[in-house]
């Protein structure tokens, strides 16, 4: 069951997190601690992922507020995403693998501007992102197992998508953000032999190198901590705790004062090994703790659901 689990989340750290002023979200949920259980294995592995984040709720500061709070003539009003994943990923080494992650998202999203509803609803590839895995291949028999990662989120996505009446949407909402970011990350997993399962940790870093048509998407970091524990030969439950801190925006075209936020959320979620090579997944985000800078948009669950193959 852990081999099997291993190949759905082996790339999900590439998919990253993005949660923006007004839209674009990705779930922060990755579970790359899961293939430390296994060590690089050479061969192709795929994974799919679903995502629907429906941020609908205004919050100031740490403060849920509503719309005749807000004095200011723009006020946000909803941004719904449904996200899709595709990853590879190809062990080409004994301790060294790389892969790649595609998003692609389905995004409505709302605001009221000096009294005028303005929205937009767009289908979209989003940035693409490259990653280099190391694990040394003499831990497989420890209890204690690491890796490190490193790579690129590439300016692939769309920075340009209007509405119906030629406005163009934020930054914060585009499929894309138009610059390249470094990635960097690491994980460690531990199974004590008086415990059931696996206990985890993740820490990742998105680092955007340079400003595009005066636009810098925040930094971003994600510590992921938890628990795989075996309900079966075939079912894991996977529960997990989520940390993540994401800076301002920064230019002239950016919304500064009303980006960057700390959350921290549960994830509790199911893994089923249908077989050999093939896995289903299901989780659920759930946010405990925000705190936003200025006005903006958060979400109060987000669902996932997922798809793993192996391929010799």
């Amino acid at each position: 069951m852990r081999k099997t689990i291993s190949i759905a989340f082996a790339g999900l750290l590439l998919a990253g997190n993005a949660d923006a002023s007004c839209g674009a979200a990705f779930c922060a949920s990755t579970n790359d601690w899961l293939s430390l259980t296994q060590g690089v294995t050479q061969g192709w592995r795929i994974w799919g992922q679903t995502e629907y984040i429906d941020q609908n709720q205004l919050m100031a500061g740490s403060k849920k507020i509503s719309r005749d709070e807000i004095s200011e003539g723009h006020v946000e009003t909803k941004t719904i995403n449904r996200n899709f994943l595709l990853g590879m990923e190809y062990g080409f080494a004994n301790e060294w693998s790389v892969g790649v992650a595609l998003p692609y998202s389905n995004r409505e999203h709302s605001h009221v501007h000096e009294s005028e509803v303005e929205s937009w609803g767009f289908d979209g590839l989003g940035d693409m992102r490259v990653n280099l895995r190391y694990q040394p291949n003499n831990q497989h028999g420890s209890e204690l197992k690491w890796s490190l990662n490193g790579g690129l989120k590439l300016p692939t996505g769309k920075t340009d998508v209007r509405n119906a009446d030629g406005e163009k949407a934020e930054h914060s909402v585009q499929p894309g953000t138009g610059t390249t970011d470094l990635l960097l990350g690491g994980g460690l997993a531990y199974a004590p032999l008086g415990l059931p399962g696996n206990l985890f940790a993740n820490l990742s870093a998105q680092l955007p190198l340079y400003e595009k048509d005066g636009y810098q998407p925040g930094w971003r970091t994600t510590l992921q901590a938890g628990w795989q524990y075996p309900v079966s030969g075939k079912v894991d439950f996977l529960l997990q705790a989520n940390f993540a801190k994401i800076g301002r925006d920064r230019g002239a075209n950016a919304e500064s004062d009303e980006t960057g936020r700390t959350e921290v959320s549960i994830v509790p979620g199911v893994a089923y090994a249908w077989s050999k090579k093939l896995m289903f997944n299901a989780r659920i985000e759930l946010p405990v703790y925000h705190k936003v800078t200025g006005v903006q948009l958060a979400h109060d669950y987000a669902l996932l659901g997922g798809v793993s193959l192996t391929l010799d």
